[in-house]
């Protein structure tokens, strides 16, 4: 009878060769998740008492979520400009009621599966309440979510209601993260352009104030547009020359033309990008949160939401699509009357607010480890070669390719690593390899305390996509 024995866990690093078999699957059962509650890092200071922000993440996805939580309940409104919208309570909030009945509002990772945040939100409410059971101390909790699964990351860790109740408990007044942070976690924008050019965005905040009214704006920037500066320039790209990426306006003419070469050209011809149509009609959505202190009817405050969210399309270029999930809450807490501002000039102030809070979203540029001219050697080719598991279903293989290294991942797709396809590996410093794709993407090959290696990471730092080197098995020589 033939057996496979799986070597010990601590020869997973052990340098490989020979014809080994592997064993699928061997990815360590994950440790329960602990949320990661943070007030480090970059962030807007305001002075608005009435709204306290809190923000959690699992940096096991990594993923995120953020919360909103008013002093008092509030008068909140709704307006969905998206396609593909992930929403609860929405329908409540197009009721046109003048009451002030909404506690908290949650934004989310995770796609819909992250909307069990603002149910955590609601029982930590409830479980705070003197008197939980009368209809009028029920703790409404509106949200929205961003889909920051699929192309971005192999696994499925999503926000659920542990980690919305860790992120109602570090909510403060006067502070909101911006960046990786919250649900903006793994957002990303720009795939509009074709996957090549899916670059990193997140959370944004800013708050603008006109006499004795307020206005903060919290956004998370998931869209297929992409973020455009004042002065019709593009933030983000894969490419930039001398540090600038072009106006949108060139940008989206010269997308369009490709798309019309497209179809004179002959079938051998190369193809534009592919266009965020064809991806999953749930992978974008930019979703925002104005709150002012100004008292409103409630039908001044929708048509705040509607104004606002029209502004919207200056900053992220083309918006609103049918790939989008684009949600504004605009909210009231209806401190202060100032008859010197009208209802129009509010929408603008707010609308220049949302602006800011979109162009704070970008989180600072990570840069790449320096190219050192490291060579390849033969013993570290030998030593990387193996299966890595990124996830159960989807594994790398590092293999020989003459004098150098290629990989291909069998399973999930992804931006950085296109299935069923061997990609060159060029060294580039320390244990540290460029990818052969329009994205340049950096793998860096992780090593245990004995030095040996134990996996890899595509794009060390604020957005690791990690991938753990699976065992060999041998079969020993029948009986």
């Amino acid at each position: 009878m033939r057996l496979t024995v799986v070597l010990l866990t601590a020869l997973l690093a052990a340098p490989l060769g020979g014809n080994a078999q592997w064993a699928p699957g061997t990815r360590a059962a994950a440790a329960p998740r602990v949320p990661r509650v943070s007030f480090d890092g970059p962030a807007l200071t305001y002075d608005f008492p009435a709204v306290q922000i809190g923000a959690a993440e699992y940096e096991e996805g990594p993923t995120g979520a953020t919360v909103l939580l008013f002093r008092k309940p509030v008068m909140a409104a709704v307006d969905v400009r998206g396609g593909a919208p992930g929403t609860i309570f929405t329908d409540l909030l197009r009721l046109g009621s003048d009451k002030f009945f909404v506690s908290a509002i949650t934004l989310a990772g995770g796609s819909a599966y992250g909307l069990s945040v603002a149910t955590g939100v609601a029982n930590a409410l409830k479980e705070r309440a003197a008197n939980p059971g009368n209809w009028k101390n029920i703790a409404v909790v509106p949200g929205a979510i961003i889909f920051d699964l699929g192309l971005r990351r192999y696994n499925s860790v999503t926000p659920d209601e542990t980690l919305g109740r860790a992120a109602l408990d570090g909510a403060r007044s006067g502070w909101a993260p911006l960046g990786a942070r919250g649900a903006g976690r793994f957002a990303m924008q720009g795939y509009y352009f074709g996957r090549d050019e899916w670059q990193h965005s997140g959370q944004g905040a800013a708050f603008r104030r006109s006499g004795e009214t307020k206005v903060l704006v919290i956004t998370v920037v998931n869209a297929a547009g992409s973020v455009v500066d004042r002065k019709g320039r593009l933030m983000r790209c894969s490419h930039p020359v001398a540090g600038d990426c072009g106006a949108i306006s060139e940008r989206l003419a010269q997308h369009l033309a490709a798309l019309g070469a497209a179809k004179r050209a002959d079938s051998n011809a190369p193809k534009p990008s592919e266009p965020a149509a064809t991806s999953t009609p749930t992978t974008n959505t930019t979703i925002t949160v104005v709150v002012t202190n100004q008292a409103l009817p409630f039908w001044a405050l929708q048509r705040l939401a509607v104004q606002v969210h029209n502004s919207m399309a200056r900053a992220i270029q083309p918006f609103g699509t049918e790939v989008d999930g684009d949600t504004l809450f605009a909210v009231s807490t209806g401190e202060v009357s100032n008859a010197g501002l009208n209802n129009v000039d509010l929408g603008t102030l707010a609308s220049e607010t949302a602006w800011d809070a979109v162009l704070a979203s970008a989180p600072a540029r990570a840069d790449a480890a320096p190219r050192t001219g490291a060579a390849l050697t033969s013993a570290l080719a030998d030593a990387c070669i193996g299966r890595y598991e990124l996830a159960p279903g989807s594994v790398a293989e590092l293999r020989r390719n003459g004098a150098g290294l290629e990989v291909e991942v069998t399973g999930q797709d992804s931006v950085y690593l296109p299935a069923g396809k061997w990609l060159p590996l060029t060294l580039v410093a320390s244990d540290e390899f460029e990818l052969a794709t329009p994205r340049a993407d950096r793998l860096h090959i992780d090593r245990d305390a004995r030095g040996l290696i134990a996996g890899f990471t595509i794009n060390p730092g604020l957005w690791p996509v990690t991938a753990l080197r699976l065992p060999r098995t041998v079969e020993p020589e029948s009986e």
